[in-house]
């Protein structure tokens, strides 16, 4: 997209846009444990976790623990500004790394920014990306989380 194009569509639209290119990696794995050890391979700064008996929780490093509970689900970013997502299916576990670099598709991205559940001055950020479709224009292709805010 022409930087023209961008301008007027930020005008217009009152949500800020740039284009970057972001890279997807996804992986599948089948023991909890290989899971944990990927999210600490990782190194969190930020992010949440939800477990098996237990709602979900925020973690602020790589120092996780799980007490021997089956993880469903989580979302971190990193110091690299990398971004990692798990969700358990029911037979496996689904990891998705998400990095903004040189060699990724090129997307439209936007920031969202929604209250979460921790209170009611903590925000959960998320960049959406959004792939060009010949026929369909820009359609939303994948979101990572980037982090919480206190405001």
């Amino acid at each position: 997209m022409r930087q023209e194009d961008i301008d007027f569509l930020n005008k217009n639209s009152g949500t800020k846009f740039s284009e970057v290119k972001i890279t997807v990696l996804a992986k599948s794995l089948t023991n909890n444990e290989d899971v944990l050890k990927e999210i600490k391979n990782f190194q969190p700064c930020d992010g949440w976790i939800s477990l098996q008996s237990s709602s979900a929780g925020r973690i602020k490093s790589a120092d996780i623990d799980i007490k021997d509970e089956h993880i469903l689900a989580g979302e971190f970013c990193n110091s690299d500004q990398k971004s990692l997502s798990v969700r358990f299916d029911g037979e496996c576990w689904r990891l998705f790394t998400y990095d903004e670099s040189d060699d990724g598709k090129v997307v439209l991205k936007k920031n969202v920014k929604q209250l979460s559940k921790i209170n009611d001055k903590t925000f959960i950020n998320y960049n959406v990306y959004y792939e060009f479709n010949d026929k369909f224009g820009y359609r939303p292709y994948c979101s990572s989380f980037v982090g919480f805010t206190e405001e």
